[in-house]
């Protein structure tokens, strides 16, 4: 496979012009306080002990968490970005773009890893009425998410494998499809939309034609709660389709050749709505 390494220069300094970086922060600051009125409802409505929470709590609860410390690594480097151009001496090095990559890859594969384990439990207690076991402490849940990204990247940083491009440090940008750049982001989001978003629709079908059995055996009002879940389940496909279907076309674009700077901006504008979208979702799923 034929491969071109990018221009991944941390000499290089970008410049983010005001019309993207003024609303960039204020989508940025809304999720991050949105994020955080999501965890503080969870730990004041929850009582008792944390692992004996309700699964989709703990879900919640770990995914709000990753919203967080992602939109506060995006947030550090974008700061950084700001003053290197206005202070002397404190420009973004080599060891500083390595550890802003790792870290807000970490979190975003993280939130990934979540989202499609929460699928994949859901799928087993809607069609099998089956709980999937996540061991003490959710240590068959928590150690993949958090430990697989980590270890992966900690190679890639090992490696010299992260740079600089004009939105953020990420790995470095190679042409082909068979590049650790495309396999550890664009086919880590494709694979995670596919599993997701057929297993919630083969879950839609399913109880779509639940609901339409009660509805003709015992009534309208019998069939609203299977209905509710449709709506739940929809809602959560189109979140992650939103916030990592860009991701997904960016990284497939870079692979063939550079993208516009609009497609990056837009990637980082929507991936930083994240936790206002998940917010949505949240108070849509209590509220009913």
């Amino acid at each position: 496979m034929y491969m071109t390494k990018l221009i991944n220069d941390t000499d290089n300094v970008f410049e983010t012009p005001k019309e993207f970086g003024i609303p960039m922060i204020v989508i940025t600051f809304c999720s991050i306080v949105i994020s955080s009125t999501v965890l503080i409802s969870l730990m004041k409505t929850k009582n008792g002990n944390f692992f004996e929470w309700k699964i989709i709590d703990r879900f919640s609860l770990y995914t709000v968490i990753c919203d967080i410390l992602f939109y506060f690594s995006q947030t550090a480097y974008g700061t950084h970005n700001w003053l290197e151009r206005r202070i002397p001496n404190l420009g973004i090095g080599k060891l500083e773009c390595t550890i802003y990559g790792v870290l807000i890859m970490e979190f975003q594969l993280s939130q990934v890893i979540l989202n499609t384990t929460t699928a994949i439990y859901a799928f087993n207690l809607v069609m099998r009425g089956r709980k999937m076991p996540l061991g003490k402490w959710d240590a068959y849940l928590l150690c993949p998410a958090f430990g697989i990204p980590l270890v992966l990247l900690t190679i890639a940083a090992f490696f010299d494998q992260f740079g600089r491009n004009p939105v953020a440090c990420l790995l470095k940008e190679e042409r082909g499809f068979l590049t650790s750049y495309f396999l550890q982001i664009g086919l880590f989001f494709l694979v995670s939309l596919v599993i997701i978003t057929a297993l919630y629709i083969i879950m839609w079908i399913y109880i779509r034609r639940q609901t339409t059995a009660m509805n003709s055996s015992y009534g309208q009002r019998s069939a609203v709660n299977g209905r509710r879940l449709a709506l739940k389940l929809s809602l959560y496909v189109l979140i992650h389709v939103i916030q990592f279907g860009a991701g997904v076309v960016e990284a497939a674009w870079i692979v063939i050749e550079e993208p516009p700077i609009g497609v990056r901006y837009a990637t980082v504008f929507i991936g930083a709505t994240g936790g206002i979208m998940n917010g949505a979702v949240y108070l849509q799923v209590y509220k009913n």
